[in-house]
């Protein structure tokens, strides 16, 4: 009896757009350690914070919402944020209470392995996802049609010189999105619809806008990660135009919740920027000017108006068919490199040098598990060696 020769198993790898594509962009061997081997780090510190963030902001606008499919009234903002302490009993909150939803999302996330990394740390995202929910809220969830829509599709690999196990690679992500009905409906004084309205003149009859949110400053124009901005969203924008329902995507929206309280980071950043005309903002009040050239490391912040820390939270990134195909050609490059660092390390290369680290970022360093046996911390030049690094 002729028996058949068993087929090779047909592999889809599936790629997050920011758990996967994104986080090998920053750090490949990072990435490597994270999601090939599956080791937690044992401070997760970016990972707690956008959690956090976005699990806050997402029960808040559900708790808005809810009353408002009920025939309610929301209640006004600002609301209150009581702050749970470590290792004490619930306080008691009010219904509308920011601190009631961060104690839930704290809770999962402690359940997950995830918890700040210090008193410190845990405060700053208090502080902010405060602001955020204050400030963001009045205008942004007004214009939410439909929250946490996952989205999904599935791309070829570009050709390779080495033999990758793969022909197609799964890529996937979650949005929100807002619509041409939203966007009218919402009050003439609402900042996102005139941001909207000004960068995207052109609007059609029927469209829709994606969002997404970063725990993280706005980049400057000179920085990979305002690129790769970009490329999300266009991506996002990809994704969501596979779907039977979805209308035309024209511009998505990234919220950059960390201009919404402005630290020595992203003081820092600003000042830079302007220095070496690597911002894509300028247009900002006499005061405000004033402010940003007088300050100093340490120096408070607060005068600062809404009008300009709203301004450099929004990003609003038109979208259209060009810029969608440069996009998905640079995520499928990135695919493709990924896929090459596999075959690499199956057959038989080390770690640290199948996937050598590509980080720029000393904060991202700084926070990394792996950095103390890696062969090129972030700031070192490229020949940089230190004594015998081994793989754990």
């Amino acid at each position: 009896m002729e028996l058949e020769i068993k087929r090779p198993e047909h592999i889809v790898p599936s790629y997050s757009l920011i758990g996967d594509l994104l986080s090998y962009l920053r750090c490949r061997l990072q990435y490597r350690y994270h999601n090939g081997s599956a080791l937690p780090p044992s401070r997760p510190v970016q990972l707690w914070f956008g959690e956090f963030l976005h699990g806050t902001l997402e029960m808040s606008y559900r708790f808005w919402a809810e009353l408002r499919q009920e025939g309610q009234q929301p209640p006004d903002f600002p609301w209150p944020c009581t702050k749970r302490e470590w290792r004490q009993d619930s306080p008691r909150w009010e219904n509308h209470d920011i601190g009631k939803f961060a104690g839930a999302v704290e809770d999962a996330l402690r359940q997950q392995g995830k918890q700040a990394r210090s008193t410190a740390a845990r405060d700053s995202a208090y502080r902010r996802v405060k602001v955020a929910v204050n400030e963001l809220g009045p205008h942004l969830f007004p214009l939410i049609a439909s929250t946490e829509r996952k989205v999904i599709g599935t791309r070829a690999v570009p050709d390779s010189v080495k033999d990758l196990r793969c022909d197609n690679y799964e890529v996937h992500g979650v949005i929100d999105v807002l619509t041409h009905v939203t966007l009218s409906e919402a009050s003439e004084d609402n900042f996102i619809r005139q941001y909207v309205q000004q960068v995207c003149s052109d609007l059609p009859e029927t469209f829709e806008v994606i969002v997404d949110y970063k725990g993280a400053r706005r980049p400057l124009t000179d920085e990979p990660y305002w690129e790769q901005g970009d490329w999300q969203i266009q991506t996002y924008a990809w994704l969501r135009g596979r779907q039977p329902e979805a209308l035309p995507v024209v511009a998505g929206i990234l919220i950059y919740i960390n201009e919404l309280i402005l630290g020595d980071a992203e003081m820092q950043a600003i000042q830079r920027g302007l220095s070496n005309r690597s911002t894509d903002q300028d247009r900002w009040t006499d005061q405000d000017k004033q402010i940003i050239r007088m300050w100093r490391e340490g120096m408070d912040t607060s005068q600062l108006s809404l009008d300009f820390r709203l301004r450099r939270a929004i990003r609003i990134i038109p979208v259209s068919e060009q810029s969608i195909k440069r996009a998905l050609e640079s995520f499928d490059d990135v695919v493709r490199q990924a896929e090459e660092d596999v075959v690499d390390e199956a057959d038989g290369r080390n770690i640290l040098e199948a996937w050598a680290p590509n980080c720029e970022d000393e904060a991202t360093c700084a926070a990394c598990d792996f950095r103390y046996f890696c062969p090129r911390p972030a700031g070192m030049p490229e020949n940089h060696k230190i004594k015998a690094p081994t793989a754990p």
